[in-house]
């Protein structure tokens, strides 16, 4: 496993240690958890913006999602 180093501000640092300590977690869990979902979302997101700038991909109205997924 790779390790980083970085600063926190003390606000943020204190705040994260109480949430581990609600969670019963450790903030290093909880960090490496935040950074693993933001990968996670952003790769999900280039996606979402690669086939909404793909012209050739058809498209629905927002009426027509709802009435497919109402039929299912």
């Amino acid at each position: 496993m790779t390790s980083f180093s970085f600063e926190l501000p003390d606000r943020a640092a204190a705040r994260l240690r109480e949430i581990a300590e609600v969670n019963a977690e450790t903030p290093d869990s909880l960090i490496l958890r935040a950074v693993e979902d933001f990968i996670e979302d952003y790769a999900l997101g280039r996606i979402a913006m690669e086939r909404l700038a793909d012209q050739s991909e058809p498209t629905i109205s927002l009426a027509e999602l709802r009435r497919r997924l109402a039929d299912d």
